[in-house]
């Protein structure tokens, strides 16, 4: 009988926790690594728990990594006692990281020396959908590739969409976090609008919510009330570093980049 497929999985923010959780119920062989040891408390006692990224590597065939930026992957990857230093040729790594799309093209080109193969896979769903395993993957890498990273792909997500080669994944991603901040400012805007039209804000928001304009914008705006409890979260390091990427990315000034830069700054007046 086939052995199967293990896992290593590397990433415990608010979107990796719950992502590891449910590879812990698929069954299939999983090792873990954290920068800080207790962060791994929640995983059941069946997950091995790894010194170094490069211990997690000679444990697996199929990698996910899901830090916050190109920083944490690289250090992840090639940093000391990183990924590669373990990792067998053939191996398959899928970034699942929002990063730069010519950084990924570049670790990929590097992992490739060692044998081992990249996938470009961020992932959208939010932590609900990453517990269920319905994430959106927004792959970019060979076809082969993502076909032999089924076992994982399957226990994560319902939605595995091919985009093209190494950095098209982190492309569409970067869009779409741009149309989810430029719906903020929308949501925003029309937040305001109320207020000067006598009508109340939640009550309104929850209208919008059952009818034509409802989207994962306004549930946002509508669960956390305000600019301020949304910028004191996760939101506001995430879709600042996506921004920002995007820009840097195009010469033209499409009105999402505007209105996304527009929520981008309430969030910073807000924080402060």
């Amino acid at each position: 009988m086939d052995q199967p497929v293990r896992i290593g999985f590397i990433g415990m923010g608010s979107i990796g926790k719950p992502m590891a959780l449910n590879l812990c119920r698929s069954g299939l062989p999983l090792t873990a690594w954290a920068r800080r040891p207790e962060v791994l408390d929640d995983l059941p006692s069946s997950v091995q728990r790894a010194q170094t990224p490069a211990e997690l590597g000679r444990n697996s065939d199929l990698v996910s990594i899901v830090v916050f930026d190109d920083a944490a992957v690289e250090e992840v990857m090639f940093g000391a006692q990183g990924l590669v230093e373990g990792l067998v040729p053939g191996s398959i790594v899928l970034v699942h990281s929002t990063v730069p799309p010519d950084f990924i093209v570049d670790v990929a080109e590097r992992a490739h020396a060692y044998g081992i193969k990249v996938i470009d896979a961020p992932v959208s769903g939010g932590p609900n959908g990453a517990e269920l395993g319905e994430l959106t993957i927004m792959a970019g890498g060979g076809a082969e590739d993502l076909a032999q990273a089924k076992p994982l792909t399957d226990v994560l997500s319902t939605s595995v969409i091919h985009l093209g080669d190494i950095g098209a994944g982190q492309k569409t991603k970067l869009m779409n976090n741009a149309v989810f901040t430029a719906q903020l400012a929308i949501v925003e805007s029309v937040v305001q609008l109320a207020s000067e039209l006598a009508i109340d804000p939640q009550a309104l928001m929850r209208a919008i919510s059952a009818s034509s304009g409802k989207s994962f914008a306004v549930d946002m705006f509508r669960g956390a009330g305000s600019v301020e409890v949304i910028a004191s979260g996760a939101a506001k390091p995430a879709l600042t570093k996506d921004v920002s990427i995007l820009r840097a990315l195009v010469e033209s000034d499409p009105l999402v980049l505007q209105a996304a830069e527009q929520f981008v700054k309430s969030m910073e007046t807000a924080s402060k």
